[in-house]
């Protein structure tokens, strides 16, 4: 039987890693601090919105990637002829399925206005 050759593997990683936790603590923390601050220094900044621009965003259905834009988001169940509608109908406008189940929604508020107000109405009442 013969025996393995293990001169040419690189344990370079595991000796650093042992390294890093033997070291004393208080090198070991400044060379953590100079590495954070040096990779800050490489990112750019943060980009930060306006609120009217957060709400232009936000209206467009675009947060992605975009720091500290989030939209609301429900999970829905759908029965399988509603999700079959659904699916087919948003492909045939073209749209994606948030698109199309915002628009079917926010055409049921329109012609519903007059029960919605009343409803806000009795809800900030309470």
């Amino acid at each position: 039987m013969a025996k393995k050759d293990f001169s040419q593997v690189n344990t370079g990683r595991v000796y650093d890693t042992i390294a890093a936790a033997t070291a004393d603590p208080e090198t070991a923390a400044g060379a953590e601090a100079q590495e954070i601050i040096e990779d800050q220094q490489k990112r750019k900044p943060r980009r930060t919105y306006t609120e009217q621009e957060a709400a232009e965003i936000m209206q467009t259905l675009h947060t992605t990637g975009r720091k500290g834009l989030k939209l609301p988001r429900i999970n829905l169940a759908f029965t399988p002829e509603l999700h079959e509608y659904v699916t087919t109908m948003s492909r045939a406008r073209g749209e994606t399925l948030t698109d199309f189940v915002n628009k079917v929604i926010r055409e049921h508020m329109e012609a519903h206005r007059d029960i919605y107000e009343k409803a806000i109405e009795f809800r900030n009442s309470l």
